[in-house]
């Protein structure tokens, strides 16, 4: 696939989406990537990446301007979600998203236009359906020709405490977004079940991950664990630790991720105290890795034997982290949270429920030690299970596939719309 495609993203530190971002890259002669805010790292793009960020200019934002210059399209996209949803929206607040919304998309087209670039040739695609009522209103507009999204776990369960009470005008935008791909069945269904007059627009689409060309290296004679992210409380690493506390055989735990040990989150604290008991805990040895590239990871992976894989977290989409870990063969244990009974099975590990008591889940992973699915045999199932679901190239591919066979679609669509204004003007 060449020409170039509009990207969306407000932050490219997480790993999944710089690789996103490298894999766009690598299909596309231009990526033109717009942030809302800074972006750190933003030199490690590859080359062909053009870099617009903080570009709404705020000060220009004149709302009432916009909304009496556009006041029937705004009362008809807040009344036909009122209608869909059966529910009176508020008014004032609903008028305000819309309105900004209206001008993002205003900037994002003088951008366009100030650089030179053709925004009805190229495909427009956030990595993140938090909102994107702007994408929507250009391809209404007739501004663009394609908008797509992805969708994840806190940008798309409406529960989720990142989304939750916001005004997110979703009955508009799936009217008018070519696709919304959901990295997991889970995230699918759940859309589908919401608005089911977009289900055919809705369509999973794992993200995977590269391969790593390697097994991990299998020692049975010490039991190794790991897990990896970021601390956040609804990560629940301060959980694992409390969970090793009843361990009673020799165990060494590495974590990966920053553990944020300066952060305000609600559960820091306890973290810290866990960590401190462990101290007296001499069959445990915890190794704090902090931030680490995907590159150390993989070596880490390619060199020390690890025997299990733990995720106790309360809220995923559906982790790359364990596609990761799988991909070198090793089994998971996870909590049965967002997508994650995708990927952690019978096939790959253990899945247990959010709610398992911490001392039965030591137990779980004691019988998991001396268990026919801690053997090189288990591991090589663990291993195609990966290559048969979540290898980024094959996933990457049927992602660029679908992008190509909807953008076919539109130019399709516009030519016929062309047409029939030409044909309605005679």
């Amino acid at each position: 696939m060449s020409g170039s495609v509009f990207y969306f993203v407000d932050e490219i530190e997480s790993t999944f989406v710089i690789h996103d971002i490298r894999r766009v890259a690598a299909r596309f002669d231009n990526v033109y990537l717009f942030s809302v805010d800074p972006l750190e790292g933003k030199n490690n793009l590859p080359v062909n990446v053009t870099v617009f960020e903080k570009f709404i200019d705020w000060k220009n934002f004149n709302p009432a301007g916009i909304v009496l210059g556009n006041l029937l399209p705004i009362l008809g996209i807040y009344l036909s979600e009122c209608i869909a949803l059966g529910k009176a929206l508020p008014l004032k607040a609903s008028v305000a998203t819309i309105a900004s919304n209206i001008f993002k998309a205003h900037e994002i087209l003088r951008h366009a236009k100030q650089s030179g670039l053709n925004t009805q040739a190229s495909p427009f695609y956030s990595f993140w359906f938090y909102d994107c009522i702007y994408l929507a209103w250009m391809k209404k507009s007739g501004d663009i020709q394609l908008a797509v999204s992805r969708a994840h776990s806190g940008d798309l369960y409406e529960d989720h405490i990142s989304i939750r009470n916001k005004l997110l005008m979703r009955n508009f935008q799936f009217k008018y977004l070519d696709g919304v791909f959901p990295v997991s069945d889970m995230g699918t269904n759940y859309l589908q079940r919401k608005y089911p007059g977009a289900a055919g627009r809705i369509k999973t689409i794992y993200l995977g991950s590269p391969s790593p060309g390697a097994m991990n290296p299998f020692d049975d004679t010490h039991f190794t664990l790991v897990s990896c992210a970021s601390f956040r409380h609804h990560k629940r690493i301060h959980k694992i630790a409390e969970m090793l506390l009843h361990v009673d055989f020799p165990l060494t735990w590495h974590h990966f991720g920053d553990e944020n040990l300066d952060k305000d989150d609600p559960k820091i604290h306890e973290y810290i105290q866990r960590k401190e008991e462990l101290r007296s805990k001499p069959n445990i040895q915890f190794i704090a890795h902090g931030q680490t590239s995907n590159e150390n990871l993989f070596d880490f992976y390619r060199s020390t034997p690890v025997n299990l894989f733990i995720s106790l977290s309360a809220a995923e989409g559906i982790p790359v982290s364990i596609m990761e870990a799988i991909s070198f063969g090793i089994p998971v244990l996870s909590t049965d949270v967002g997508g994650c009974r995708e990927i952690a099975n019978e096939e790959t590990g253990i899945l247990i429920p959010l709610e398992t008591e911490i001392t039965h889940i030591a137990e779980i992973i004691k019988t998991f030690k001396t268990s026919m699915k801690n053997t090189p045999g288990f591991r090589t199932r663990v291993k195609r299970f990966w290559e048969k679901h979540f290898d980024a190239d094959t996933n990457y591919s049927k992602f660029f596939d679908t992008l190509q066979s909807q953008e076919t679609t539109s130019e399709t669509q516009q030519q016929i719309n062309d047409h029939t204004n030409r044909t309605s003007k005679r």
